[in-house]
């Protein structure tokens, strides 16, 4: 999570347009399968009434896989910001995981969100995933005060990292974004998503992990064009298990995708016996896809279920490594 040397931020938005680095088509058509998988998982703090005991087994199967970190999202129910920041305490005393916290422009004004990233750093997150997060129904546009743009959260992040750079040490906050493989339901077409992520990249993004997409082929092709366009940063697939009929309209109306009709069929036929099954035999068949085609790695949304992450990774090949 680390890098080698703090980096010098942009303090303005930057369009995409203007050439980058060099390019060889050539050699972004050539497939590399690094050697190791590169693991991280999505997880949710828990309830002020969940089960001790259900977390600390949560937690002791996660880092039975070493990933390379955990990212911790933020809910009403958990006490927003301030419950993932204690819950980021509790995994970062508890076990070996790095971590990252999810952060909306949403969450507050730039004062307020200037608090909750030295709050976060205070407990022991090792990244930022920088957001511009939902809009709440009826709004356009955000409310006076706060960052318009995720790209005004990354400048904010690096503006404090600046400031603090000796509590860093040679090292310094990793910034992951998101980037949409199936199009933002925002964005006028796919060249527009292509051209935030470039500017995000040149604001000093160092990863991006993909929103939902169902189709191997939408995150493949998505790749590519990224890559034609200049991106450089890892474009990590974020893999979400689709074990129900309830789970995948779900899927879909979070993300304003509309969900595959032969994901639709395949589970109505399996019938209410056999549908986890089959959603996970499903969800394992596109990791195992993008995986064969060079991902690199995958970030799989857990919703807290050990069990169900388990059997998905089992299926996908990927077992916790031997400590011999």
């Amino acid at each position: 999570m680390n890098a080698a040397a703090p980096h010098h931020s942009a303090k303005r938005r930057f369009s995409a347009s203007a050439p980058l680095d060099t390019f060889d088509p050539e050699e972004s058509r050539q497939v590399r399968v690094p050697e190791r998988t590169s693991l991280s998982f999505e997880v949710m703090p828990p309830r002020h009434d969940a089960d001790e005991a259900s977390i600390d087994a949560l937690l002791g199967n996660l880092q039975s896989y070493n990933p390379d970190y955990v990212s911790v999202t933020s809910s009403r129910k958990s006490g927003w910001l301030e419950g993932t920041a204690r819950f980021i305490e509790k995994i970062t005393a508890s076990t070996r995981i790095p971590t990252l916290a999810h952060l909306a422009c949403t969450a507050g004004t730039r004062e307020e969100l200037i608090g909750w990233i030295n709050r976060l750093m205070d407990s022991g997150v090792r990244g930022l995933l920088a957001l511009r997060g939902d809009l709440a129904e009826g709004q356009t546009e955000m409310p006076a005060g706060y960052l318009a743009h995720a790209t005004d959260l990354i400048n904010l992040i690096q503006s404090i990292e600046d400031d603090q750079e000796a509590r860093f040490g040679a090292g310094r906050l990793a910034i992951g974004v998101a980037a949409y493989p199936s199009g933002h339901e925002e964005s006028a077409n796919m060249d527009e998503d292509i051209d935030v992520l470039l500017t995000k990249q040149r604001l000093g993004a160092d990863f991006a992990i993909t929103q939902l997409f169902f189709d191997a082929e939408d995150y493949l092709r998505f790749a590519e064009r990224a890559r034609l366009a200049g991106v450089r940063i890892p474009l990590i697939p974020g893999i979400m298990p689709m074990t129900s009929v309830a789970r995948l309209h779900r899927m879909g109306q979070l993300s304003g995708l509309t969900v595959p009709d032969r994901l639709i069929r395949r589970l109505e036929a399996a019938g209410p016996e056999s549908e986890y099954q089959t959603g996970l035999d499903l969800t394992a068949e596109l990791a195992q896809t993008i995986l064969a085609a060079g991902a690199g790695g995958m970030h799989v949304y857990t919703f807290n279920r050990p069990d169900t992450t388990t059997e998905l990774l089992d299926r996908i090949g990927i077992v916790p490594p031997t400590t011999g």
